[in-house]
């Protein structure tokens, strides 16, 4: 008698579950390797790379090289594009609300890999975003069209406002995003004769004590002393009180002139953030921030054949007693590939092996902080300006799945270090920046 393939269900289509599902591929085409299937559940057919957000938003990189179409790069792995609404634990079972219809479908399972990622924190009502790359080429028609607006009128607190560009959250998207649209600006005041780079305002602020709190605290440190020799504001324990186009106040009582209030998402949850809904199926255990509690191995403690991994897992730190590893890209891919490792081990019956949080900072930590300025910091050694850039760009090719991708990544770059790309507005920004603009779909 044949035995039946093993049924891995991976739910949930970020760096963390594609990356897993590609490392079982990759395991499961050697020999020896036990039979099995797996299907990842998405809501779309393609990963957005968010650490390169910031570039397509300021047009250094055009957009369709965020997205990676999961069709193409997962060979084996069979996609069900859907999301995944409840868990049966007692019975390995799944249920998936589908395109096809309200009603969500069983799909059973033997192992189940949970990596759903965090629900993003709303941005506040007239706030834009910058979670998709939707987001990120709205922002960029947000920001030409405030220059076009201030060139245009004669009402200099219109002018004032329209200049005034605001960003909320010093995590990583924020610290990147600002000064690459402040370049994007920059570039395009050459076609604004009235404007200066100096009528331009730029600001962070930020709720924390702190930029980058997921990283060391000189990182942050040096962060912040950039920005501001760079000319931004930085606003450390300001978050906003009440905002509409026109004026934010901020919960310190200060106000500022703006049309432009742009949330980035932050790795750190914000206290009494709920957590992943599927995350609060009876019996998974949960830490008091929301995330899902791990072994070492990455194994779900209590629920037999559990596996989590990403943003969702709160994976042991070895480096600090009873602290987890931070929730960002680099951690998820780190563990992803441990993940697949162990529970290919445990289908053969060998053991697992711990993963290694500082095994993934060794691979580096990387802070972009403009088209030309950054922060690396590789095997103890700390890189400044220039070569921090190309280790950073580096690290990001060799994040990018296929030789395909990185090679039409590399050239862009190579390309537009000779010619820069001008700043160009895809499509018209919606009337109020809070709505959500319209996905751009699927690369060709």
């Amino acid at each position: 008698m044949v035995k039946e393939p093993v049924r891995i269900l991976v739910i949930g289509g970020g760096h963390a579950g594609t990356y897993t599902a590609l490392r079982l591929e990759r395991l499961l085409r050697a020999a020896g390797a036990p039979r099995a299937e797996v299907r990842l559940v998405t809501p779309e057919p393609r990963l957005t790379y968010r650490p390169l957000l910031a570039a397509a938003a300021a047009g250094t990189l055009p957009p369709h090289h965020v997205l990676v179409p999961l069709r193409r790069v997962l060979r084996t792995t069979r996609l069900l594009l859907g999301e995944a609404v409840s868990l049966d634990l007692a019975t390995r079972t799944a249920y998936v609300r589908t395109p096809a219809g309200p009603e969500a479908a069983p799909v059973p399972y033997d192992v189940l890999v949970l990596t759903p990622g965090t629900t993003p924190t709303p941005p506040p009502p007239h706030a834009l975003a910058l979670h998709s790359l939707a987001d990120a080429l709205a922002l960029r028609s947000h920001l030409l069209t405030q220059l076009d607006l201030a060139s245009s009128t004669r009402d200099p607190a219109v002018r004032e406002a329209a200049l005034c560009f605001v960003f909320l959250g010093g995590g990583y998207a924020g610290v990147d995003a600002l000064p690459a649209l402040r370049a994007m600006a920059e570039r395009a005041l050459k076609h604004y004769p009235g404007l200066r780079p100096t009528d331009l305002r730029w600001v962070l602020a930020e709720p924390g004590e702190r930029l980058l709190p997921e990283a060391p605290a000189d990182i942050g440190t040096y962060a912040t002393r950039a920005l501001r020799r760079a000319g931004a504001e930085i606003r450390l324990g300001a978050a906003p009180r009440t905002y509409r186009p026109g004026l934010l106040v901020l919960d310190d009582g200060d106000s500022l002139a703006t049309r432009t209030l742009v949330h980035t998402p932050s790795a750190i949850r914000a206290p009494g953030a709920p957590p992943h809904p599927l995350l609060t199926t009876p019996a998974l255990p949960l830490t008091p921030d929301g995330r899902l509690r791990c072994t070492s191995d990455l194994a779900v403690p209590g629920t037999p054949h559990t596996w989590a991994a990403g943003d969702t897992a709160a994976v042991p730190d070895p480096e600090t007693p009873g602290a987890t590893c931070a929730p960002h890209a680099g951690h998820a891919h780190g563990q992803a590939q441990v993940l697949a490792d162990n529970l290919l081990a445990t289908l053969r019956g060998e053991p697992t092996r711990p993963y290694d949080a500082n095994a993934e900072k060794n691979e580096g930590l990387y802070v972009a902080l403009g088209p030309h300025d950054g922060l690396a910091r590789r095997h103890g050694r700390t890189f400044t300006g220039r070569p921090a850039v190309l280790l950073l760009r580096a690290h990001h090719l060799s994040r990018l799945p296929t030789a395909r991708r990185k090679g039409r990544v590399l050239t862009e770059w190579a390309f537009s270090a000779l010619f820069p790309h001008e700043p160009v507005a895809l499509g018209a920004p919606a009337a109020d920046p809070g709505a959500p603009a319209a996905d751009p779909g699927e690369p060709p």
